[in-house]
């Protein structure tokens, strides 16, 4: 069916592009000065908390997925316990910016290293 030669350079393309993402994240949360408290419920700082996992199926990596602390999605959007309506806290968007500025590179490994595959599959031998 589809050649393990390609199979393994698709899943290497994604697996760099997963770890320049997360680079770039983390480098977004140290630009930001987004650091761990003393009195923060979370033991450990968000930048280590931070994680990616890549599943396959059928041996091609088919999802990307992120982990984060819970409070790291308030911390995106701004809101907290004790900042109403009428006291803001300012978002400090750390993560959907270098998703978005990303996607588009991740777009292009997958419909180039998808096309490969079947094209390569349908050679005839």
């Amino acid at each position: 069916m589809f050649n393990p030669e390609d199979i393994d350079q698709f899943n290497d393309e994604v697996k760099n592009w997963d770890d320049t993402n997360k680079a770039e994240i983390k480098g977004q949360i140290d630009k930001l000065g987004i650091r761990r408290y003393s009195y923060s419920q979370n033991p450990v700082p968000l930048r280590n908390a931070f994680r990616s996992r890549l599943r396959k199926k059928m041996d091609l990596i088919n999802t990307i997925s992120y982990s984060m602390p819970r409070s790291a999605v308030f911390l995106h959007k701004g809101v907290s316990r004790g900042h109403g309506k009428n006291n803001p806290r300012q978002a400090k968007q750390w993560f959907q910016p270098v998703i978005d500025k990303n996607i588009d590179a991740l777009g292009d490994i997958v419909s180039n290293g998808q096309g490969d595959l079947v094209v390569n599959a349908l050679k005839i031998k």
